[in-house]
């Protein structure tokens, strides 16, 4: 309760001043950020499913944060 209680907290009142687009980008990343933190915290190696995953996630972040500076 307290972890997700207060890291959600955080995440939400953070949001609160960015576009919903961003947030929605930023949102996506969180399983990448686990990734990073198991392999920082519990020196665990991710399997090439997981990174390939993460790949993917990253890559359509990028491309939409692209598509939209060009929009604008």
């Amino acid at each position: 309760i307290v972890f997700t209680g207060i890291s959600h907290t955080l995440f939400i009142s953070g949001l609160k001043n960015i576009k919903a687009q961003t947030a929605s980008i930023i949102a996506s990343l969180e399983p990448v950020y686990g990734i990073i933190a198991t392999v920082i915290l519990l020196n665990e190696i991710p399997t090439l499913r997981e990174v390939m995953g993460g790949i993917v996630i990253l890559t359509m972040a990028t491309y939409s944060t692209l598509k939209t500076k060009d929009n604008t």
